[in-house]
């Protein structure tokens, strides 16, 4: 016969036994997994939404940026002038040269040549409208070159167009940011400062 302690442990170790295969228990322990295991897979599609909409931004970002300098191209290729001289004939000693230019671009606002012809350099301001065709043009010589020129030959051809800008022609077509030291630069290179000036193009009196 069994001893009443006995009984006693029996009957609680029934009932931990019921307790812990409870349904009751075991349906709240799947909640809680089903919870954690949502939340991990809404911050996973949260995560994933958030780097597809940064590749599309920066997608779209670039595509913004070619679009804006593609039109700054277009826009520049539009105004920025394209100036061509042709030489037509030897000048006579002592005596101005003509020239034959157009203008193939934008309006050239100011502008500012100086060619060598054999021995001689001559020099002018220079302005052409928008595609301009050609046009017969005088330089008046402006001094004896320090080393003759076998060919005739442009050393300056300069011009601002109708936004500001201004541009190096003989130099692949480089913009130049400070006028008028650069045409300081150039006339001392050549030996001609104080001899010729382009006000026109340098903003000078």
């Amino acid at each position: 016969m069994a001893r009443p302690t006995d009984r006693l442990a029996l009957r609680r170790y029934h009932q931990h036994s019921q307790s812990a295969g409870s349904p009751t228990i075991g349906r709240h322990a799947w909640e809680a997994m089903s919870t954690e295991q949502l939340l991990l897979a809404l911050g996973g599609a949260t995560a994933l939404l958030a780097l597809w909409a940064a590749i599309f931004a920066t997608r779209a970002d670039m595509a913004a940026r070619h679009a804006s300098a593609e039109a700054r191209r277009r826009w520049d290729d539009s105004t920025r002038p394209t100036p061509h001289f042709t030489f037509t004939s030897a000048p006579s000693p002592g005596q101005p040269i003509e020239l034959d230019v157009e203008n193939l671009g934008g309006a050239m606002v100011a502008g500012a040549v100086i060619v060598q012809h054999g021995d001689d350099l001559f020099a002018s301001e220079l302005s052409l409208p928008e595609k301009a065709p050609a046009r017969r043009i005088v330089l008046p010589p402006v001094l004896k070159a320090w080393q003759r020129s076998g060919q005739p030959r442009c050393l300056l051809l300069a011009g601002r167009d109708v936004t500001g800008r201004t541009w190096d022609f003989v130099d692949d077509t480089k913009l130049i940011k400070d006028p008028r030291r650069w045409v300081a630069a150039q006339l001392r290179e050549m030996r001609l400062q104080g001899v010729v000036d382009f006000p026109g193009l340098t903003g000078g009196k």
